[in-house]
Parts: C-alpha cells; sequence; structure tokens
C-alpha cells in the first residue's frame, strides 16, 4: 500500500523520532513524515466538506511540503497538547478562542481519517486519549488480568520500572492492609501494539493485555505489574509508552509497517 507515514509528535519525543527513523527504514525515507503540534498550529488549513459529507484536508506547515488527507496511508498520533503559537501575545480571551478552534480542526481532520489514525479517534473520540483508573482497571479485570486492589500512586523511577515514571500499588489487596508499608517489586511489562504483544510477560499476559487494549480502543498501550504476592499484578495502563529500548521501537514500529502493507 502506497502513501505517506506521518507521525505527529512533540520534538522532545525521542520514542516517536525513534519509530519514524525505523520506519523510514522499513518503508523508504520518502514516505514517513514527522510533524510537531507547533506546526499545525503555524500551518495554513485547507479542510471541506462536500455535498454527500466526505471531508478532504490540506495543511502546509512552515517550510514543509503540503500533507493532504488523500496521501496518508497511516498517522500516530502521540500529541499531548495542541498549542497555538500564533496567538502566544494575544489576550487570554482570545487564546482560549484559538486553542479550541485549533483543537476542533485538529479534531476533525484526524476523525476524517478514520482507522489511518493511531488511535482512531472514531473509536476514541479524544485528541489526546483519556485513560481513567477506573477504565483501563475494569477492562484489564474482564480479561482476566490480576489487577491491584490499590490506589495508584506516582512513584520515583528506579522504584518500580528501570529508567521510567510508574505507579505503585499502596493500599488493601483481599486481606485488609496486607500492602500497607510493604514494598511493591517490579515484575515487568507487556507492550501491545495492535495484535502484538511484547515486553517481560508477554508470554504470559500480552494475550490478555492484547483484548484488554482492544476493549480501551487504545491499540498502543504499555501495561505495567509489580509483584504482589506470588503473582504479577497490574498496576498501572500507559497511553504513551516511552519506547525507548530498541526492541520497543521494533515491536510498533513492525507493527506500523504491517499495518500499511496490510498484513498487521
Amino acid at each position: 500500500m502506497s502513501g505517506t507515514l506521518l507521525v505527529l509528535a512533540h520534538a522532545a519525543d525521542a520514542g516517536a523520532a525513534s519509530v519514524a527513523a525505523r520506519l523510514a527504514e522499513l518503508c523508504g525515507r520518502e514516505r514517513v513524515r514527522r510533524l510537531t503540534p507547533e506546526a499545525l498550529g503555524l500551518a495554513r488549513w485547507s479542510h471541506r466538506v462536500d455535498a454527500r459529507g466526505r471531508a478532504s484536508t490540506t495543511l502546509v506547515s512552515p517550510r514543509s511540503a503540503p500533507v493532504r488527507s488523500a496521501d496518508l496511508a497511516l498517522v500516530l498520533s502521540r500529541l499531548r497538547t495542541l498549542p497555538a503559537p500564533r496567538f502566544q501575545r494575544a489576550s487570554a480571551r482570545n487564546r482560549d478562542y484559538a486553542d479550541s478552534e485549533l483543537q476542533a480542526l485538529v479534531s476533525s481532520w484526524l476523525f476524517e481519517l478514520g482507522e489511518r489514525v493511531v488511535p482512531s479517534l472514531r473509536r476514541h473520540p479524544w485528541l489526546v486519549p483519556m485513560l481513567p483508573v477506573l477504565h483501563w482497571a475494569g477492562a484489564a479485570a474482564v480479561a482476566g488480568i490480576p489487577v491491584a486492589r490499590a490506589t495508584a500512586l506516582s512513584a520515583p523511577v528506579a522504584a518500580v520500572e528501570r529508567s521510567r515514571d510508574c505507579a505503585c500499588a499502596t493500599a488493601s489487596s483481599r486481606r485488609p492492609g496486607a500492602l500497607e508499608g510493604e514494598a511493591v517489586a517490579p515484575a515487568g511489562t507487556v507492550l501491545v501494539a495492535g495484535p502484538r504483544a511484547a515486553g517481560e510477560l508477554a508470554a504470559s499476559l500480552g494475550t490478555a493485555c492484547v483484548a484488554a487494549a482492544e476493549r480501551l480502543a487504545l491499540p498502543l498501550l504499555e501495561f505495567r505489574f509489580a509483584r504482589v504476592g506470588a503473582r504479577p499484578t497490574l498496576v498501572h495502563v500507559e497511553p504513551f509508552p516511552a519506547l525507548r529500548e530498541p526492541w520497543e521501537v521494533e515491536t510498533v514500529s513492525r507493527w506500523l509497517h504491517a499495518s500499511v502493507e496490510g498484513r498487521a
């Protein structure tokens, strides 16, 4: 399948940059592009809807070739915020208006692209994925994943997951007070990329994590586990995996490449 692979990510998103670089190796450098959210805010937009309700979009960011929705094979969205740089010196009221207009425009564009966007706004209708604890815990429980019956708290990098911020369980389990005051050791992760699962616990929990991700309508997730008692227990689900490790970059890149080639 021909077409452009577009990575929407912040300049400091090293994981997205690594995925874009690997996709360029797999698909050809001329097919892969990166855009920052600031570039979206500075771009000239043409967003039209025809008489049949079909949308078509073209955007031209500074010093870049046009991006046409019809030319896009896939968009990986890693947007966390969407600034409007042109309005930095405007009044607060005008900045808020510009922000809301840009949010609506980018959301409409990505919705237009349907399943070509990861994650799809047609399945998960927020520009920046929202994943409350109760949502991921419920989906995981239905998939048969052991979930910590606890409060998730931010922990130092080294406390739970190597070189990453993670969530630790510190409340009660089935036995009242069983986890209170106890250290919770990291047990590993499962990275889900579409139908694929990788990581330390993928062999035992990968299939269930893929099922939970499908239920959440978010195909790219990192499931983080701590050892509670004798088994790994889920303590956090991250919708923006850092993708620092080479195997993580390879897993995501191979999945995206297979998706555009029709082999996912």
